[in-house]
């Protein structure tokens, strides 16, 4: 009997400590989470400022002077205007209640759909629509590093 007793002072120790590890590591996980949210939330709004300058370069196309912004089918205007439209609202979903709900990796399987559609706009309605694509990727890619570079800082 009396063997057990530290026997089991030594058990309630261990039993402390790991409970104690186990909330450290949920934690964390949350914090990741939460910042999958916000990260993927601040990159919508980036991508929304790049997608509201695509169209306003529609908007002005007849009026512009650089010969890479110029649609290939001016008559289209409005349908590509109402794609790009659609993308912005698809964009506002990365900073609602239902998305903070989504894990990253659904998170960044729709990112994905939307800069790939986006991709695909841009490449078939402007006449350098190959060399503005890679541009665009480009500049996205720095913003994102950017973006990422700062969360994982915090």
């Amino acid at each position: 009997m009396e063997h057990l007793l530290p026997v089991v002072i030594v058990s309630l120790i261990v039993a402390f400590f790991v409970y104690k590890n186990i909330n450290k590591i949920t934690a964390n996980i949350d914090t990741i989470d939460r910042n999958s949210f916000e990260f993927y939330s601040k990159y919508a709004r980036i991508v929304e400022r790049y997608i509201k300058n695509i169209e306003e370069i529609i908007e002005k196309n007849s009026v512009l002077a650089d010969e890479k912004y110029i649609l290939k089918d001016e008559n289209k205007k409005d349908d590509i205007q109402e794609q790009l439209y659609g993308l912005i609202r698809q964009l506002a979903f990365f900073e609602t209640q239902q998305a903070k709900e989504k894990d990253k990796k659904e998170l960044e399987s729709q990112f994905f759909k939307l800069l790939s559609t986006l991709d695909t706009i841009v490449k078939d309605n402007f006449k350098d629509g190959d060399n503005l694509a890679d541009e665009l990727r480009e500049q996205l890619h720095e913003e994102y590093q950017i973006l990422k570079n700062g969360y994982s800082k915090k």
